[in-house]
């Protein structure tokens, strides 16, 4: 038996797919089961866990499994962890067993008291299943099972799924938001970027229009965890890429540069729950062992610093939703719908000029440059618009709608309940992008416009009935999950329900289409109408880095 760094195996325990195989296969859904169960018999306290409500199964049938072990202390802080969403990125799979076996062998005793975990080995059950070493082949991978699917077997990338939640893996997750209430998330991944020399880069929420103080604090945590880590020989840094992307001696890197701000990404959608997350990106390029070791480590220096400041991370909680619920008193509420890159800091990197191999694996080093480089790591919003009382959905998308705003947690109400004496605002379209090609399986629409008082209606375009305003679905923004509630419901969003095309039937209208055409399916409540963002085209929102995990 080949044990990796740091499992400290002890007689009669079980061993993880690649302790028992010397390396040569990571673990299949049926074998973390297995592994789990096993644990279970060994000692007290680990069980399966199944949020309320939650499917069981992906839609092939796989089962969707996770674990919980409670806190032994009186006030244990609730923490997710994530792992597999990307399931050729198989680091953290492994890892998160390894910390549960040493949790149940009486190992991190600050741990075991004063953190109540539920974990998911593996969250894309049909990628982790679907194994192949021709899979990220410039990754040193175990040699005989390879590693599995980066998207689900529908071919959705999961880990751009939180808003349109459209498999059931999202919705188990959402549920689980809701049953468990995890104060921190944490999701495992593995880069496929740039040569840093890093052991491992990590990220705390970015999200557009969440809560400040709360987002700083969450920066906070990992510039603790970082400087622990280089104290004890592991550097670490914020997850990011070179910019140029792939440079080369001619063209050198000139900055570094964080991912993105959207709340589809599973790092930064808690941040508009009020919630901490933080993203975890093993080095590439690092030896499949490392890769392990490296998560290990780096994942218990999480759950340390969280255990320890487990008091101070209620009460930043606690604050962010106050300021939410305060804000509401003080008047109107702007939020941005666009974010850009900000400069955090200037920094110190290690690049790496590679010497590969056939398939792109790093076997050698030409050389290293040491740099100091501009770190674009945070965000700042622009495009601010006045955030109305509430949003309403026209009753006929009702059925398709209204479960998924109950899946995230939102307050829906009958549209007779909204606050009367607030003007009934309708959407004055003055721009649109269809995307020229299906991303996550949709034509992305993006819409830009403002809200006002009074409709533009086009020849025989259907109009809004009183009754059909009283019929209508109702969400309020002054509820806890207001901001969620926005980025979901204002047609502007790049991750609005409008944007993933629940709407498309009413939106989007072709030259096959000839109906009288429907009425906007949105409306707003109040305050006044307020005017178009001064900057909303294309080129204004953030794309998407393609190297993102």
């Amino acid at each position: 038996m080949m044990a990796l760094a740091g499992t400290g195996l002890l007689a009669g325990w079980p061993e993880t797919v690649p302790e028992r195989t010397h390396l040569q296969r990571t673990s299949t859904v049926a074998e973390v089961r297995a592994f789990m169960e096993d644990l279970r018999q060994r000692a007290p306290g680990l069980e399966p866990y199944r949020p309320k409500g939650a499917p069981r199964a992906t839609e092939t049938g796989k089962p969707l499994l996770a674990w919980r072990l409670k806190g032994k202390g009186p006030d244990p802080l609730r923490v997710y962890v994530n792992a597999n969403i990307h399931a050729g990125e198989v680091e953290g799979k492994e890892a998160i067993q390894q910390i549960i076996r040493e949790l149940l062998q009486g190992k991190h005793p600050a741990l075991r008291r004063n953190l109540d975990l539920v974990v998911m080995p593996a969250y894309n059950a049909d990628g982790t299943d679907a194994l192949d070493p021709a899979i990220r082949p410039w990754q040193p991978n175990p040699s005989e099972s390879g590693v599995g699917r980066r998207e689900n077997a529908l071919g959705l990338d999961l880990n751009r799924d939180l808003m349109k939640a459209a498999a059931p893996n999202t919705r188990w997750l959402l549920a689980m938001l809701q049953d468990f209430d995890p104060a921190a998330v944490l999701d495992l991944h593995t880069t496929n970027g740039s040569t840093h020399g890093f052991h491992l880069t990590h990220g705390p929420a970015c999200t557009l229009g969440a809560d400040e103080p709360l987002l700083a604090f969450n920066r906070k945590l990992l510039v603790e965890v970082r400087e622990q880590l280089k104290a004890e020989g592991m550097p670490t840094y914020d997850y990011g890429n070179f910019v140029p992307y792939g440079p080369t001696p001619e063209k050198p890197p000139t900055a570094w540069e964080t991912y993105d701000a959207h709340p589809r990404l599973l790092t930064n959608y808690p941040a508009l729950r009020n919630r901490l997350a933080v993203l975890s990106e093993s080095y590439v390029y690092r030896s499949w062992p490392d890769r392990i070791s490296d998560t290990r480590r780096f994942v218990l220096a999480c759950l340390g610093w969280m255990a320890e400041h487990r008091g101070e991370i209620r009460a930043q909680i606690r604050e962010a939703q106050a300021r939410w619920v305060g804000a509401w008193a003080k008047g109107p509420v702007t939020l941005p719908l666009s974010a850009k890159l900000k400069l955090v800091e200037r920094a110190a990197f290690d690049w790496v000029d590679p010497i590969r191999d056939e398939k792109g694996r790093l076997t050698g080093e030409k050389g290293r440059t040491h740099l100091e480089l501009p770190s674009f790591v945070g965000f700042e919003g622009q495009d601010f618009v006045t955030a109305p009382a509430g949003y309403l959905v026209d009753p006929a998308f009702a059925p398709t709608v209204l479960p998924l705003l109950q899946a995230h947690g939102l307050k829906v109400l009958k549209g007779d309940a909204r606050p009367g004496g607030l003007a009934v605002l309708h959407f004055q379209e003055t721009g649109r992008k269809v995307s020229p090609s299906a991303y996550q399986g949709v034509f992305t629409l993006e819409l830009q416009g403002s809200w006002k008082a009074e409709p533009v209606l086009k020849k025989l375009q259907q109009v809004w009935a009183p009754a059909d305003l009283d019929r209508a679905l109702y969400i309020p923004l002054d509820q806890p999950l207001g901001r969620l509630a926005f980025y979901l419901l204002d047609p502007r969003s790049t991750d609005s329900l409008a944007y993933w095309g629940l709407f498309h039937s009413a939106l989007i209208r072709g030259n096959g289409m000839w109906g009288e055409p429907p009425r906007f399916p949105i409306l707003a409540v109040g305050p006044a109408a307020s005017p178009a963002p001064a900057s909303t085209s294309t080129s204004a929102r953030l794309p998407e880095p393609r190297t993102q995990e």
